[in-house]
Order: structure tokens, then sequence, then C-alpha cells
């Protein structure tokens, strides 16, 4: 019989108040406005490293961010406060065993200026820190960075199309702009590092006349240089969405993408990145071998029992086109469609395992009465809830791209105001883990090599740092891998504590599980 444990806390608080602490494995830090940036790398059994945006600015008026290195028992091991402009953002950040990447964006750029961007590096082998910055052309966008070893890679797209990798090597100091060779127009779509194989891969979809053809794949090696280049041309009414990438044993690509309908409609490619508007109805396998490209595709509608993954509404309008069909009152389609956001690859016993999170907007109506002329009137509002994020999908496939086993998670997440991940997969003695925060407790199941779950969803609370302390508000809770069994969970808290003189505070927080 497989092990199945809980998820162990291992922030061990005193009952004896918040003055007699045992050992922290939790680390806050006060949250003094809800703009506030904050993120954290990890370096694996090396311990990690938070960046926060501080309340304080220098005599230049420059905003100070606190950089604090945190060990594997989240104590801090020092803090260092470096001045970057006030009108900077946090993008994104990047870690490897000896370096962690911090980029900052300008907030607010005019059509006619240029982007600016500043980079703060940690060498922890050296344990210094150095600043960079450098700026983009006018009206770009940067799309997503990826870093492999020393070398950092930025992906740009032109507002209006086309764009470039901007590569900048750590530890030489050395800077070079590469450029895509496409010959129809084309948008950087999705941009990915893959450290264990040591290369970037770029998607890039290519249009013709407005009309979405194609998508180039390039994998770069760590140094920048191209080393494989593909291309997958659109079936009718249908393209690729979002994507996964892989190697195998023979550096061979292999592709993992959402399959979304396509019409026949001109589109602006403005913008088109972050568009997650649009339905996934299945999800193609693509490999690159020698031999030439192979493919096979999976639609939900063909999959028995995949409908359980959809919301109560969406299930309800899938059986009433059934129901019509059967009856001659509609012609057959039955798709079965999602929309998805950021879907993930692990590797499982000889299978990969594409992982998708299904959500959708929420809207109400109000009506309210307006005052003219000739008196009252109504009018009614559409007003954004935020986003449902209901089911978590799984897909198990084998080397020859066939599917294995495929099944469903559903952790009711509340509504949250932003697209963000909310659950994460590992593996963990053998066992496939599924997990996701919220309201302070740890939603997870477990499955074994063939799909089936081994235990029904379990629900284990969090601690917190002080005895005293109660969950008052949460404002978004996510979790990633540390190293080994160990995961981090990190997010926004309100908390309450009766013994403290500030009997209400709002912080970041990590805190650390344990998988046993």
């Amino acid at each position: 019989m497989s092990r199945c444990s809980l998820l162990i806390l291992v922030l061990f608080s005193s009952i004896l108040g918040f003055s007699q602490q045992v050992e922290t494995s939790r680390f806050e830090v006060n949250r003094w406005s809800k703009n506030q940036d904050c993120q954290f790398v990890s370096f694996q059994k090396k311990g990690g490293m938070m960046a926060y945006e501080t309340d304080k600015t220098d005599e230049d008026k420059n905003r100070l961010w606190n950089f604090v290195t945190l060990d594997t028992s989240l104590y801090e091991q020092r803090s260092d406060l470096i001045p970057l402009p006030d009108k900077l953002r946090l993008f994104d950040s990047k870690s490897s065993m000896q370096w962690a990447v911090f980029i900052f964006v300008e907030e607010k750029v005019t059509r006619s200026d240029s982007v600016m961007f500043c980079a703060v590096t940690y060498d922890r082998l050296e344990q210094t820190f150095a600043t960079f910055s450098d700026r983009l052309p006018e009206r770009s966008v940067l799309q997503s960075i990826g870093l492999i070893d020393g070398t950092l890679m930025l992906s740009v797209n032109a507002k209006s199309g086309g764009g470039f990798l901007a590569q900048y090597d750590l530890n030489g100091n050395t800077h070079r702009v590469i450029t895509p060779n496409i010959a129809n127009d084309f948008i950087l779509f999705q941009f990915e590092a893959l450290p264990k194989e040591r290369v970037f891969v770029l998607a890039a979809r290519e249009f013709v006349e407005k009309h979405y053809k194609a998508t180039s794949f390039m994998v770069y090696s760590s140094n920048g240089n191209l080393i494989q280049t593909h291309r997958f041309e659109n079936g009718e009414n249908a393209g690729l969405g979002r994507m996964c990438f892989a190697l195998d044993d023979m550096r061979q690509l292999t592709v993992y993408a959402t399959l979304e309908r396509e019409s026949n409609k001109k589109v602006s490619v403005e913008g088109m990145t972050e568009d997650f508007s649009k339905i996934a109805v299945g999800v193609t396998w693509i490999k690159f071998a020698s031999g030439g490209m192979q493919t096979k595709t999976y639609l939900f509608k063909n999959l028995p029992e995949i409908d359980k993954a959809l919301t109560a509404s969406d299930r309800l309008k899938v059986k009433e086109e059934l129901l019509k069909m059967k009856q001659g009152k509609k012609k057959e389609k039955g798709e079965i469609a999602f929309q998805f956001y950021a879907p993930r690859l692990v590797e499982y016993a000889g299978r990969q395992v594409f992982v998708a999170e299904a959500f959708q907007p929420i809207y109400h109506t109000e009506t309210r009465m307006e005052y003219g002329f000739y008196g009252t009137y109504p009018m009614r509002y559409t007003i954004f809830d935020g986003y449902d994020f209901f089911s978590e999908i799984l897909l198990a496939f084998d080397r020859d791209g066939e599917l294995k086993w495929y099944n469903t998670v559903r952790f009711e997440n509340d509504l949250c105001e932003t697209l963000s991940k909310h659950a994460l997969e590992s593996v963990c003695h053998n066992e496939l883990l599924v997990a996701s925060p919220s309201h302070n407790t740890l939603r997870y199941e477990v499955f074994d090599v063939d799909g089936t779950p081994l235990l029904n969803q379990q629900i284990a609370p969090l601690d917190f740092l002080y005895g005293p302390d109660s969950f008052d508000d949460e404002y978004y809770a996510e979790m990633e891998q540390w190293y080994g069994s160990r995961f981090l969970i990190r997010g926004c808290q309100i908390v309450q504590n009766p013994v403290l003189r500030d009997t209400r505070r709002s912080v970041f927080y990590v805190q650390k599980v344990e998988y046993e």
C-alpha cells in the first residue's frame, strides 16, 4: 500500500507566547501598501532571498529595496538596502545555484519614450550585489525572462509585432541582441529556460495578413547560440495556445500545447501574449524528431468524464447541447472547452504530466437609477468580480505522445482580481502531489503512477509565527517546491494577535512545509 502521509508543517511555535519561539520556519515582512512589491527566489539547499520594497527613500528620492538572505530554516542571514529609482516596479525574478536576478521596469512610459529597465543581481558565491540598467526600444514590451547559470535572457516584443532576445552574461559583463530569423510578421509568444537541459526555448506566432497561421520554435544554447529551429502550421480553424516544452534523451524538442479555436477574423498582435480569453478545446502533442514532425491531438469532448472538471453551469450547458443533438435540433458540435492559465509540465514515472488550471471571469449586473431632463431611468452596469480558478486538469503522456491517463482536481479557490498560479504539482516519495494553499490551510491530493487518487482531498491547517496569532484575511497565496520534499508557501495575509501592541498586522509571508 502506498504511503500517503499528511503534509507536516515544520513551524514550531511555542504555546507559551510569541516571545518564546522555538524555531522560525515562517518569515514575515510588514506590508505597508497594497501596491508594494515583494518576491522570493530559491537557492535550493542553500536557502533563498526575499526582495521587498520599503516605505523609505534616500536623500536623492530613490526608493530603498531590502534584499534579505535566508537560510533553509528561514532565519535571516543578512539584509542589504539598495536604492532604485522610485518610478520602477518589480517585473520578475529568477535564480540559479549561484545567481539571483531581479528585473525592474519603468512603471509609466509615454508612447515616444524608450523603456528603461534595471537589473539587481546577487552572486551567492561572492556574496556581492551589482546593478545595471538599459533601455529598450520605444513602445516595446518586456515579455519574460530566463536564467541559466550566469546567462540572463530577456524576451522583448515590439508593440506592433516583431521582437528580440537580449542576452546578458553576468560573469563576463557582456551583452548582445538576438533577433529571430522569421520571414512573416511575428510576435514572441512564449519564452522559457530549461536549466536542466541548459537551453532556452522560444515560441513565436507568425501572422500572414494579420491572420495567425503558424508557430516557429527556436532552441538556444545556454550561451545564446541557435541550435534548433522548427515550424508548426495551424490546422483549419485551430491553433496552438499556451505551451510547455521538453527535450528528450536525443535532445529532440517536444511541445505540449492547448488547442484553441481560431476565427477567420483579422487580429491585432498588440497585447496578444497577455490575452487569456481564448478557450481550449483539447491538447496537442508535437515532437520535432530527426525523421520528421510527429503530432497527436486529444479533444476534451472525446475524454470520458472530463466534463466533471467544468463548473456546474457549464456542465449543464453541455448536457443541454447533447440533448438537442440527440433530438436533431442542433448540428453536432459538443465541444468541451476551458480557459487555461500558465500550463505546467511535471516528469513523473517516465511520463510527462501536462497540468493546466481552468478559470473563468465572473461578472454581475447592477441596476441604478439615473436622473435626466425627462426624469429618472434605469441603467444596467456590468461589474467584474474576479477570476474563479475552479479546477485543475492533469494529462499524462508517454514518450510517443500517447495519453496514458488523465484526472481532475477541484480546489474551489476564491475569486482573485488578477490571473496568477494557484496550485503546485510535484513528485515526492514516488507519488504525484497536487496542492493548493488558501486561507491559511493547505488542500492536497496524491496520485499513483496510473493516475489513481490515493486518498480524498486532504486539508491541513498552517501554523503562524506566534502562538496567539489568528487568521483574518488573505490576498493571495501560492506554493513552490524548494528542495527535496520541502515546499514554500508565500502570499499576503492580515493576522490578528491580541498580545502584540499592534493587534492587526498586514504582512508578506514565506512559510516552509514538508511532505513526509
